[in-house]
């Protein structure tokens, strides 16, 4: 999916280019209208937008990057296991166990993954 044919307000978070943190005032103020104007159910190429705002360190941005994790909850397309694959990714580990705890469970690799590697 093209950046064009994401949801508006994901498109100008996407634009920022860098995840959402408490450090930077001017950040937040600038990403805040366009976390309360999220779409209800985003779809795959959207997810994996927001997905990218998340810092790996688990910083909320003064509670913007929970919105943004409601917003991904929501979609139909959810979960999208291999966004949320880094081990030490505070946001990704959240999320995992979060789905987890609704009884979801990432797929198993097949028996060539396993063995092999691919």
């Amino acid at each position: 999916m093209s950046e064009a044919s994401l949801h508006p307000s994901i498109a100008a978070l996407k634009a920022i280019g860098r995840p959402l943190t408490d450090d930077d005032y001017d950040l937040i103020v600038t990403a805040q209208p366009f976390v309360e104007d999220l779409p209800a159910e985003p779809n795959a190429a959207e997810i994996a937008a927001l997905i990218t705002l998340f810092p790996a360190n688990g910083d909320t941005a003064n509670g913007l990057n929970w919105p943004i994790l409601h917003c991904i909850e929501a979609s139909a397309d959810w979960p999208i296991w291999e966004l949320i694959g880094e081990p030490y990714h505070e946001w990704h580990m959240i999320l995992r166990k979060r789905l987890e705890n609704a009884g979801h469970k990432p797929p198993k690799p097949s028996l060539l993954n396993r063995f092999f590697g691919r």
